[in-house]
């Protein structure tokens, strides 16, 4: 039977066998999710982020998970290996058939995969807003103005996560919102205001990939 190729949070969830009747893990935000070897965890709310760790101690993020996502050491082939929760999380176990494995490692590896492709630019300004335009269309809330972000990111982790100092991100953000890209919303939200008559509008991953197609 073939594989779908419908990788959205939403077609995942429906491919699963079935979630284990027992409740769900509740966490506060920087705690590890446990490591499990014989199942994943599915995401019912909260962001999480996997990540590992060079000899230095410098913290790689390897993606970043939100509800509707599964996660677990069974995706993963590196080592150091962790979960950390990045708001307060709820995971229900979830156990899943070969084929259903499968759909997830897909997803896992295209999100992964976008999210290197990010931070590979060499401009700081660049990287961030295509990272804020990627955290838009995988976790934003479309409104009329534009797209809210209610992930409570912080300046050091963004900096963390797209390879720049805390202090960069802050100056970066402080322009975007003088430019109009972004409005600073209360309980650190954020409405990202890129449309399609702004003459400096980034290019989401999933309009990229669209033009690629048509141009091949």
């Amino acid at each position: 039977m073939a594989v779908s190729t419908s990788l959205t949070p939403q077609s995942i969830s429906n491919t699963v066998t079935s979630l284990y009747d027992s409740r769900s893990l509740c966490l506060r935000p920087g705690q590890a999710v446990p490591q499990q070897s014989d199942y994943l965890w599915h995401i019912e709310k909260g962001l999480v982020r996997t990540l590992t760790w060079n000899e230095e101690g410098d913290l790689v993020t390897l993606g970043l998970w939100g509800a509707g996502d599964s996660v677990g050491r069974l995706l993963s082939e590196i080592t150091p290996f962790q979960i950390e929760c990045l708001s307060p999380v709820e995971v229900k176990p979830l156990p899943l058939a070969g084929q259903d494995l499968g759909v997830v490692m897909r997803s896992h590896l295209r999100y992964m995969e976008e999210l290197f492709s990010i931070i590979s630019y060499k401009r700081a300004p660049q990287r961030l807003l295509r990272f804020l335009d990627w955290l838009g269309d995988r976790f934003g809330r479309h409104v009329d103005q534009g797209r809210i972000l209610d992930l409570g990111l912080t300046h050091q982790l963004m900096a963390e996560i797209t390879g720049i100092t805390r202090v960069t991100a802050t100056r970066l953000l402080n322009e975007f919102e003088r430019e109009g890209k972004l409005m600073r919303l209360p309980k650190q939200q954020m409405l990202l205001q890129f449309n399609s008559g702004h003459p400096d509008r980034v290019t989401s991953m999933a309009r990229h990939r669209a033009k690629g197609k048509r141009n091949a």
